[in-house]
């Protein structure tokens, strides 16, 4: 009698237990489901940050699952992509794209993103390499003085809308940087010109005392050593005036302000630059901050 009862005791716990575990897989099975269509959804949603959770938890339901970790995988290398692409390193953009594009069983959707990311990041890559060439042009006949024909091969760039688009940034801003160095030479140039034609008019007696006249001052000399530009020269004393009168070294550091203060940049310019740009701002009957805005930026 007391074996029957053992052996039915036995049955019991036993179907219990079984019981427990069957229930226990179930819900974990199920847990597992969930947190995997979630991912999908995210990603759907370009949530990519909670898809990766889901996927995460996805692996704790059901450990070393090959699904979960290839489409976690998958996630994680697409955003590195979009992180790389947005820092302008195209090359290692290009490479997580391609890995996400390639992935066999994962994420139709990410295959599909990382196919057109992939193409995209091909195109701003071959337009770097025109753009760089056509910025080197320019460079080098700024170099040569050739100031006006610099600007007309800077205009192939700033007429392309593609230019202007934040993948270009660097070379935009070097580009610009470049065209107000030939809008200073330009106007330097021009002002030499008008200069060398009154002086060729006087008599030689009148040439000498220019030519004594010419000489820097020590704070001039100064200066002009720690110019970085390529556009300082010697300067006769009309140069260095403004209506008939000195232009003072006051009045230089006020015009400084102003011509930063209207988008210019007066760290770029020397001394004889700023009277230039004064000079030629009250000749054209403008304030120097409009001048410097329509001519110097």
């Amino acid at each position: 009698m007391k074996k029957w009862v053992w052996v039915v005791a036995t049955i019991v716990v036993a179907l219990l237990i079984g019981g427990y575990a069957y229930s226990n897989h179930h819900a974990t099975a199920k847990e597992y489901q969930a947190a995997m269509a979630n991912g999908r959804t995210a990603i759907q949603d370009k949530h990519y940050t909670q898809a990766e959770s889901y996927f995460q938890n996805a692996l704790k339901r059901r450990l070393n699952d090959k699904t979960a970790q290839r489409y976690l995988t998958q996630t994680q290398r697409y955003v590195a992509g979009e992180n790389a692409l947005e820092a302008r390193h195209f090359a290692t953009a290009k490479t997580h794209y391609a890995a996400v594009k390639n992935t066999e069983n994962g994420s139709a959707v990410l295959v599909k993103r990382a196919k057109d990311r992939y193409k995209q990041v091909k195109e701003i890559q071959a337009n770097v390499k025109q753009f760089k060439q056509i910025l080197k042009k320019a460079q080098g006949e700024n170099q040569a003085l050739n100031y006006g024909q610099s600007n007309t091969t800077l205009d192939e760039l700033f007429n392309n809308e593609k230019f202007r688009q934040i993948y270009y940034k660097n070379l935009y801003d070097q580009a610009l940087t470049l065209r107000k160095a030939n809008n200073a030479g330009q106007t330097n140039e021009t002002n030499a010109a008008a200069d060398s034609s009154s002086s060729t008019s006087s008599t030689s007696s009148s040439s000498t005392t220019n030519s004594s006249s010419a000489s820097l001052t020590s704070s001039e000399k100064q200066a002009a050593k720690n110019y970085s530009g390529n556009n300082e020269y010697t300067v006769t004393q009309s140069q260095k005036e403004l209506d008939g009168k000195t232009i003072t070294a006051q009045q230089i550091a006020s015009a400084r302000k102003t011509i930063d203060g209207a988008g210019g940049n007066a760290s770029a310019m020397s001394d004889q630059d700023v009277r230039v740009a004064m000079q030629q701002a009250a000749k054209k009957n403008v304030s120097l901050a409009k001048y410097t805005s329509q001519y110097l930026k």
